[in-house]
C-alpha cells in the first residue's frame, strides 16, 4: 500500500522534536509498531478497498485539524473535532468520520500502541434511520424482476434478493463458490444449492438458495457452458469483455431494471444539482433503487413471513457476537433465502 496523505501528514507532526514521553503510551514499550504512519497503514489494510480509500481521507482531515502526534491526542482534541464537524457536514457524514477515528484509536488500544483508548467515550451523532424507506415492497420488486428478460440480469436481481448479499459479495462471484445441495428442498420440493461469499472485511459465508432461484443460476451455467464459458473459475456474472461485471457495471443493471418497471423513480440531476434533461427538454428518469436495497427486500420479507431473527442475521453476516456461528456452518442447514423464494417465474 502506498502512502497516505494522512500518513505524510503523521511523518511531519511527528518531527516535531517532542522530548517528553507521550502521555498515552504504554509503559511496557511492548508495541511492535514503532510510529503513526506504520500503525495507519496496518489499521487500513484491514479494511476492505473501498472503507481504506473513505477512511484515508477521513484521517487525513481528523490529522490536519489536531497537528499532534496520535499519543498526544485527548478526549478533549476528538471532542473539540467533533464540534469542528457540525459546521459544513451532514450528520451522516460528522458520523462517519468520528467512527474512522475512534475505529484508528481501538484498532491502536488493542495493539498496546496506546494504553488507553480515548475515543471509547467518544459519542457520535445520531442519524435517522430511513431505512424504511429504502424497503422494496413485494409488489415493486415481483415488478423489477418481472420485467428483466435478460437471463444473466434477472438471476444477478434474484441472487440479491435470494441471498441478501452485498455488492462486495456478488461482484467477484465464480462459479466454484456455487455448488449443488440436493439434500436441500425448497418450498416446491425440488432441491436447491450454496453459494459462498468472500465479502465485507474479507469474512467467508456460507448461504442455501432454494429451488426457484437455483434453477436459474443452473440454467445460467449451461448458457455459459454453450458459449465456451461457465469453468470453476470463471465469473458468474459476465461482462461482454469476459471478466466479472464491476460494480459500476451492476449498478446500471440494478438502477435500469428498476426505472423500465417504474419502481422509486426520481429526476436525475448533475454535480450542481441541475435536472438533467434528454433533447425534448423532459427531464431524464432514474431510480433511487441501488443494489442494497434487495438486502433489506431480503430482510424484510424474511422477517414477516415468520423467518427467525437470529436465521436472518446469520443469513445476512451482520455484525455481532453471533457472527462467528456463521464460520462453523460451512455447509448451513437452512437461511432466511427459503422463505423468499416463491418469486415469480422467469419467463425470459
Amino acid at each position: 500500500m502506498h502512502d497516505t496523505n494522512a500518513e505524510q501528514s503523521l511523518r511531519n507532526v511527528s518531527q516535531r522534536g517532542d522530548e517528553n514521553r507521550p502521555y498515552n503510551a504504554p509503559s511496557d514499550g511492548q508495541c511492535s509498531i514503532e510510529s503513526d504512519e506504520v500503525l495507519v497503514r496496518r489499521w487500513l489494510a484491514e479494511k476492505s478497498a473501498r472503507t481504506q480509500e473513505e477512511y484515508a481521507r477521513d484521517f487525513e482531515q481528523f490529522v490536519e485539524f489536531v497537528d499532534l502526534p496520535l499519543r498526544y491526542v485527548t478526549l478533549g482534541h476528538l471532542q473539540e473535532y467533533r464540534e469542528h464537524l457540525k459546521d459544513g457536514y451532514a450528520r451522516s457524514s460528522q458520523k462517519r468520520k468520528l467512527s474512522a477515528v475512534k475505529s484508528l484509536f481501538t484498532f491502536g488500544t488493542k495493539l498496546r500502541y496506546f494504553a488507553h483508548n480515548v475515543g471509547a467515550a467518544l459519542s457520535t451523532p445520531s442519524v435517522r434511520n430511513d431505512r424504511a424507506e429504502r424497503i422494496l415492497s413485494e409488489a415493486d420488486l415481483w415488478a423489477l424482476l418481472r420485467d428483466e428478460r435478460d437471463l444473466r440480469n434477472h438471476v444477478l436481481l434474484r441472487l440479491f434478493y435470494a441471498s441478501g448479499g452485498r455488492i462486495s459479495d456478488v461482484e467477484d462471484l465464480r462459479w466454484r463458490d456455487l455448488k449443488d445441495r440436493p439434500d436441500l428442498n425448497g418450498p416446491d420440493g425440488r432441491p436447491g444449492g450454496q453459494v459462498t461469499f468472500f465479502g465485507k472485511g474479507g469474512k467467508t459465508r456460507a448461504v442455501t438458495l432454494y429451488s426457484k432461484v437455483w434453477s436459474l443460476i443452473i440454467r445460467l451455467r449451461e448458457n455459459e457452458e454453450s458459449e465456451g464459458h461457465g469453468a470453476a473459475d470463471d465469473p458468474v456474472f459476465r461482462s461482454q469483455k469476459g471478466g466479472c461485471l464491476s460494480r459500476s457495471q451492476i449498478w446500471r443493471v440494478v438502477k435500469k431494471a428498476a426505472v423500465r418497471a417504474g419502481v422509486k423513480l426520481t429526476e436525475k440531476t448533475g454535480p450542481e444539482g441541475a435536472v438533467k434533461r434528454d433533447e425534448e427538454g423532459e427531464p431524464i428518469m432514474t431510480s433511487e433503487v441501488s443494489p442494497h436495497w434487495f438486502r433489506h427486500a431480503h430482510a424484510s420479507h424474511a422477517l414477516q413471513k415468520g423467518a427467525d431473527l437470529e436465521l436472518v442475521r446469520e443469513t445476512l453476516g451482520h455484525e455481532s457476537i453471533e457472527t462467528t456461528k456463521t464460520y462453523l456452518h460451512a455447509q448451513p442447514g437452512k437461511s432466511s433465502s427459503y422463505y423468499v423464494d416463491e418469486a415469480p417465474d422467469f419467463n425470459g
